[in-house]
Order: structure tokens, then sequence, then C-alpha cells
């Protein structure tokens, strides 16, 4: 009787490989930011193949800012945030909350993002990337019934979100400078988006915003 043939185990899925390079890159990034980052010292600490993290991720820009686009997904996974979902003003709130938790316990994440998002020279893609992040949050928003469209249609969309996206990043950035402590950094997140609720809400929206203004 002849022995049984050995079946080789199953090559990883690309979708796994591809959360395995993801994750590698955001630890790395957690522990040192982006010095010295590196797809070929991402591909050993993964057990990927560098041809195969080029070809997902075109390059180190590239897989840098889909790392923070991943793990910023992450904060919200029990709550969906897709091109059509909206959020509600208290749920918003919430999300920055959980922004800034996730800043405080990753500083060299915050120091690398700031310096970027900040930075003369350009880095389009992390720097879309970064833009995006916060803008994803008071899109949701937007799309909410405590929303003033008409407001938001004359002032344009964009504009407030890109708005937005700075008032972030510059508290970040007063955060990693050591201006703010951490409790100041949770708490400005959270009423910069109290404030966009003020300026662009509807009735109900103002209401929401009060409430939770003085709450």
């Amino acid at each position: 009787m002849t022995d049984p043939v050995r079946r080789r185990p199953y090559a990883k899925t690309y979708d796994k490989r591809r959360q395995e390079v993801l994750q590698s890159a955001w630890d790395y990034l957690a522990a040192h930011g982006d010095e010295e980052f590196n797809l070929r010292d991402i591909s050993e600490r993964s057990g990927v193949s560098l041809r195969t993290i080029y070809n997902a991720f075109e390059n180190r820009e590239g897989l840098i800012a889909q790392a923070l686009l991943t793990h910023h997904a992450s904060l919200f996974s029990d709550v969906a945030v897709g091109p059509n979902d909206s959020r509600s003003l208290s749920e918003a709130v919430e999300m920055c909350r959980r922004v800034a938790i996730e800043t405080i316990a990753s500083p060299c994440v915050a120091i690398t993002t700031s310096r970027v998002y900040f930075a003369s020279q350009e880095r389009t893609r992390v720097l879309a990337t970064l833009r995006e992040l916060p803008a994803s949050i008071v899109s949701a928003w937007m799309r909410s019934d405590e929303a003033d469209t008409g407001c938001i249609t004359g002032f344009g969309e964009q504009d407030i979100c890109r708005q937005f996206a700075n008032a972030q990043w510059a508290l970040v950035a007063e955060w990693v400078a050591g201006a703010l402590s951490d409790e100041e950094l949770t708490r400005q997140q959270q009423r910069t988006m109290l404030a966009v609720g003020l300026a662009f809400g509807n009735e109900a929206g103002r209401t929401v915003a009060l409430k939770l203004l003085t709450a």
C-alpha cells in the first residue's frame, strides 16, 4: 500500500498576506514612526515577499497611507462609516474622542503624521490620507438629518472638511509639542466637531451641539 500523498499547507490568501503586511507596517509606525521605514524590513517582519508588497501597495508611501487608513477604520469597527453612511453629532463627537485616545496611545505615529501634515515638502498620498481621516467623520455627520444642507452647500463641503482636518491636526501638533495635555487634546478635538455642528447644523443640530457643549 503506497503512502498517502502529503499535501502542502495551503498558501496564505492574498487578503491574509495583505492584512499581515498592514499590521506589521502599523506596528513599526507605532514603535518608531516613519524613521527608516522601508519595505524590505516590513517584508521580513510580515513574512510576505517584497514583490507581493510592491504589487499590493506600489511603494513605501502607499503602504504607510493604507496602514494609517486601515488602523483608523479599526477604531470604529462597531460604527460603519461608508461613503453613504450618516452619523449623528453625538456619534461624531464620540468618534473624535476615540481618535484622540488612540493619538495619545501612539505618540510615535502622532509625531510622524503631524509633521507630514504640515511639512513643506509634498508626500501627496500620505497627506491625502491624513486629510481623509478626520474628513470621514465630519462628512458622515453632514449626511445626517441634523445638518443644514443649504448652508453646507453654500460654504462648500470640501472646504468644511479641509478646515476641520486642519484644525484637528493642528491640535495633534500642539499636543506633540507639549502645549496640550492629554485631557485638553481629547476635549478640544471633540469641541472642534461641536463647533461644526453649531456652524452648519439645522435647528435640531444646533440644539444637540449646545446640549453637548454644556454637558
